[in-house]
């Protein structure tokens, strides 16, 4: 999710692994060319495979990556986008297929995408504002 401007850029994959990990950062070297990205991850497992620390060192001119502590979903920002699509679209629905989740999924990610002003829950927070004295 690009925190100026509220634009989320996604993959879908069957399973978490680096591999779909390097999927999805090649996905954002070519959405933000030419632009250095500053990404802030949390420390699951695949996150730090061999073929990612490789990919990462290979692009460390583009691609900036601040890790959150082991388990700090309140620092990370996107557990609020998750939590907003499952109060919203994802609950309460027996989806038949994973496809179905999947294009639920998107429709919702689609109603919010790059409407900062509409991501409420996820900047109007006090741990996320500045405090002015």
């Amino acid at each position: 999710m690009d925190y100026a401007t509220g634009r989320i850029v996604h993959t879908v994959a069957d399973t978490k692994s680096g591999w779909n990990f390097i999927a999805f950062l090649t996905v954002l070297l070519k959405t933000y060319a030419g632009r250095k990205i500053r990404l802030v991850c949390d420390n699951a497992r695949f996150h730090h495979t061999k073929a990612v620390e490789a990919f990462l060192a290979e692009n460390r001119e583009r691609l900036q990556i601040f890790w959150l502590p082991p388990y700090c979903p309140n620092l990370n920002l996107i557990e609020r986008l998750w939590g907003h699509l499952k109060r919203t679209v994802l609950s309460n629905v027996l989806f038949l297929t994973m496809d179905d989740l999947v294009a639920t999924f998107r429709c919702g990610v689609g109603c919010i995408n790059g409407h900062r002003n509409y991501m409420g829950f996820m900047f109007d927070h006090d741990d996320v504002q500045i405090k002015v004295a």
